[in-house]
């Protein structure tokens, strides 16, 4: 399944070295060849078996919500040393026993080594064919279309990307609020390097100037669609959010039928997102089904259109 845990990446660790407080790990795509590095913080007291209490415990809304923040902050040029600052911010382990060399179970390395290849999960996709995670750049016949529009038109530009964090900002704040929770959201993918959520939320509306000086091409798209998707993850499309984003399409100038087009990848994307959670373990939960199928009618996806992602999510996880 394409919940990730330590024993379905096992497979992809080419090497997983302690230093210090910190797992440094390389992982291999088991097709390419391809590696990709990173790393996390090891917690003390936090094993395997509390993250997967953890998981039990998750809700719809944070399926979600982890799902677009895991390829959204590849975007946004999130980078391990940003994601590393926060590991170690939030360990229970107090200085002096880090001072002293206080030793870590292989359970808490473990647990390290998952949320290394979390840092880095944009970067690969799930096959259910082989059972196993693969690099995204060979598995375009098996990625979504917003996970494939992510990969063919990525935001690269500095200029661009401090554009986009702001959109994203701007469209949490519509209503004219930012909760705590909002804020924490934002802060899993903004890279500090583009400012605090807080520094973003004051700064004036975007305007159409600043816009219109986004990189051209399609990565102007890819900044609607991921705007459109951050949209989604409230469990309904407020009014103020819509009209946010129309602004947003008539500046960057993306036609109206693309733009339509960009809105629905987000809205499938959101709701295969959820599917994890419809069926743990390979088994169908119809409680959990039918409040997916309520989310995707409160974001404007049709019945229809639902049913079809979690087809395609079956299909895509080798499911009869």
């Amino acid at each position: 399944m394409s919940e990730i845990t330590y024993e379905n990446i096992k497979p992809l660790i080419e090497s997983a070295e302690q230093e210090g407080s910190m797992m440094k790990c390389v992982f291999k795509c088991p097709v390419s060849g391809t590696t990709v590095e990173s790393q996390a913080a090891i917690q003390k007291g936090r094993g395997l078996a509390d993250r997967a209490k953890e998981s039990a415990k998750r809700s719809l809304s944070w399926r979600i919500r982890w799902g677009v923040s895991r390829l959204v902050r590849s975007a946004l040029g999130y980078g391990i040393g940003g994601r590393v600052a926060g590991d170690v911010a939030g360990q229970a382990v107090s200085g002096a026993a880090e001072k002293v060399g206080q030793g870590f179970s292989e359970s808490e390395k473990q647990a390290a080594i998952e949320q290394a290849f979390k840092n880095v999960s944009s970067q690969f996709v799930f096959d259910g064919k082989k059972n196993t995670w693969v690099a995204a750049t060979v598995a375009a016949d098996i990625l979504t279309d917003f996970a494939g529009q992510l990969n063919s038109a990525p935001v690269s530009q500095n200029y661009d990307r401090g554009v986009l964090a702001r959109m994203l900002v701007e469209v949490a704040q519509a209503d004219g609020n930012l909760a705590a929770e909002e804020k924490d959201f934002l802060a899993g993918f903004i890279s500090s390097d583009l400012g605090t959520v807080d520094e973003l939320a004051g700064k004036p509306r975007l305007s159409p100037a600043e816009l219109a000086e986004v990189s051209s091409g399609p990565a102007r798209e890819t900044m609607l669609m991921i705007a459109w998707a951050l949209a989604c993850t409230d469990k309904e499309l407020a009014q103020a959010e819509q009209q946010r984003l129309a602004a947003f399409t008539e500046a960057l100038g993306v036609a109206d039928t693309r733009a339509a087009e960009l809105k629905r990848y987000a809205q499938r994307f959101v709701i295969d997102q959820a599917m994890e959670g419809v069926y743990p373990g390979g088994v169908v939960d119809e409680g959990a089904k039918a409040e997916v199928y309520h989310f995707a009618e409160r974001i404007g996806l049709d019945r229809n259109e639902a049913e079809r992602v979690e087809i395609r999510y079956r299909k895509r996880n080798n499911m009869v």
